[in-house]
């Protein structure tokens, strides 16, 4: 009796395995370079979306380097007390708006607006790759 469902056993194992292959249709095979994905993201046009969405979770968790930023900016040697308050306060005001842009835009990520899903804010210059300085020459 043991024999038999170890039999038994082994033959389902074996029919599972190849049922799937079996199943597995050939026509929906991609040009090579593409998967499946790339190929609903390019018919449905979602990259422009997604792009949206990662501005908008971006925006939403670094608004608050803003501060820092704009401390950096009005930083004036003459008068550091009143040039670290007001970079404070600008900084804090434009965070609270790319926060919030951060979030409209990660809650509408797949409505068009606005057109063609353009970015509502620049970019952070934290993470502006043309306004990187060159590296120094070697002498």
């Amino acid at each position: 009796m043991k024999g038999i469902s170890r039999g038994v056993l082994i033959l389902m194992a074996m029919g599972c395995v190849g049922v799937p292959m079996a199943w597995t249709d050939e026509s929906t095979s991609t040009p090579a370079g593409t998967d499946q994905v790339d190929t609903l993201m390019s018919r449905y046009n979602l990259n422009p979306a997604i792009e949206k969405l990662g501005r908008g979770v971006s925006n939403v968790c670094f608004g608050g380097l803003e501060i820092p930023l704009n401390i950096h900016k009005r930083y004036a040697l003459s008068n550091t007390g009143a040039s670290y308050v007001t970079g404070t306060v600008y900084g804090l005001v434009k965070g609270l708006a790319r926060t919030g842009v951060g979030a409209y835009e990660t809650l509408t990520f797949l409505i068009p607006i606005p057109e063609d899903f353009k970015p509502i804010l620049p970019t952070l210059e934290y993470f502006d790759r043309s306004t990187k300085r060159a590296p120094l020459p070697l002498e």
